[in-house]
């Protein structure tokens, strides 16, 4: 696994989220909740589509397009969805947020 710094806590506010690319192709959302920051894939396993605008109602990610949902935390399907989410272990120090992937 490689340690790798995605953005500065301050380009995702509290209770938003944000897609970013790593090393040029893998894109990630990192989702700033009240208390906790989490990292997954940023695209929705079933058909590609980008999970930034979907909801996230602080713990269970939804897909806009056809509502699979996943447990953040976990990646863990909930409800329709049929497969999991990638999730990442996420480290913030001194306003950085770093991922492991």
């Amino acid at each position: 696994m490689t340690r790798q710094f995605v953005c500065h806590l301050e380009d995702v506010p509290k209770g938003t989220m944000k897609t970013f690319e790593l090393e040029g192709e893998k894109k990630i959302l990192i989702i700033n909740a009240d208390q906790n920051v989490f990292a997954c894939q940023g695209v929705c396993p079933h058909q590609d589509v980008c999970l930034e605008e979907g909801l996230f109602d602080g713990e269970v990610l939804t897909c806009h397009q056809h509502l699979w949902q996943w447990k953040v935390a976990s990646g863990e399907p909930v409800g329709l969805a049929e497969q999991p989410l990638e999730v990442y272990e996420v480290e913030v120090e001194d306003g950085s947020v770093f991922v492991e992937h």
